[in-house]
């Protein structure tokens, strides 16, 4: 068994989440800071009932995380973190539940991350041109085995010194709106959702409040258009959501007829550093094991359908 995570990452949080569950986070397959089983023990060592690895673009860890999670009684759901194009950016669309054997899947998620390196190596060139020169081979160096994003790019940026964090690295230069971003070529709404559908996976909206639309009404009315093109699900419990934006979700999803989720978006100390699994920066947040039905029960209607 790995070393659980130092006591700064633990934020004191033994028997508090107890009997929660927590449906999003990142492992080092994508751009997370720790391997996929490490994640597993650490929630079987928190009391946490079940957890979803939600790699962006991959589903490599997922094969060990539901081994580990056999052996410790951690139930894990197999999920996936997919780009999605959005006017001026990205959104990430949440797919759980679809089929590891699915060979159609694992190929179009590949296609998705050959067009993620082209636009690093864009983000890579800009940078260079900034006055930051870094090699995109220093990039796979840093992301390992890893599918390559800009946390990687940061973390070259601060091992560099162009920034001294690499929130800093976000912040000032490769953020959505950052004078280094690239665009994804990726999905566009519909498609997204119907690929996600058509491989009997539930699709749900992760962190709404990052589709930036400008306040609740508006969000409602583009989570309406979306639930049109087949989404199931939103991410109403997650840490940037203050209890206004927690509680306006679930009452959109009610109107809606859509199921809520949440999860932590655990990434790591240096990437997301006010987060822990199954809890986050702020009062109250937990993800009750209740949740984890209705997403059962989605996952079963779609399967039968």
């Amino acid at each position: 068994m790995n070393d659980f995570p130092p006591p700064s990452d633990h934020k004191g949080l033994h028997g508090e989440v107890a009997g929660c569950i927590d449906l999003h986070m990142h492992s080092t397959c994508s751009d997370g800071e720790r391997p996929a089983e490490y994640l597993v023990e650490w929630a079987a060592s928190l009391g946490l009932k079940a957890i979803a690895l939600t790699d962006h673009d991959t589903t490599k860890g997922l094969p060990a995380a539901i081994a580990r999670g056999q052996q410790l009684g951690v139930e894990v759901i197999p999920g996936v973190e997919i780009s999605v194009k959005l006017s001026g950016g990205t959104f990430h669309l949440l797919a759980y539940y679809y089929d590891l054997d699915d060979a159609g899947f694992e190929g179009r998620l590949r296609e998705i991350a050959e067009k993620r390196e082209a636009r690093n190596r864009n983000i890579v060139d800009s940078l260079s041109g900034h006055g930051m020169p870094m090699t995109y081979e220093e990039v796979l160096e840093q992301a390992g085995e890893a599918v390559v994003g800009r946390p990687h790019i940061a973390a070259v940026m601060e091992r560099k010194g162009y920034v001294q964090t690499r929130q800093e690295a976000f912040d000032k230069w490769i953020a959505n709106d950052g004078p280094c971003y690239f665009e994804k070529d990726t999905f566009g709404p519909e498609e997204a959702l119907k690929f996600v559908r058509e491989h009997k996976a539930v699709p749900v909206i992760a962190h709404p409040i990052w589709l930036d639309r400008g306040g609740l009404d508006k969000t409602e009315e583009y989570l309406k258009q979306l639930k049109e093109w087949g989404l199931l699900g939103l991410e109403a419990i997650y840490p940037d959501h203050d209890e206004v934006w927690t509680a306006g979700l679930k009452d959109i999803a009610k109107r809606l007829g859509l199921i809520v989720t949440g999860g932590s978006d655990y990434h790591g100390g240096k990437t997301k550093p006010h987060t822990s699994l199954g809890h986050g920066e702020g009062g109250g947040f937990r993800i009750p094991a209740s949740v984890l039905e209705n997403l059962k029960r989605a996952r079963d209607e779609l399967q039968t359908a």
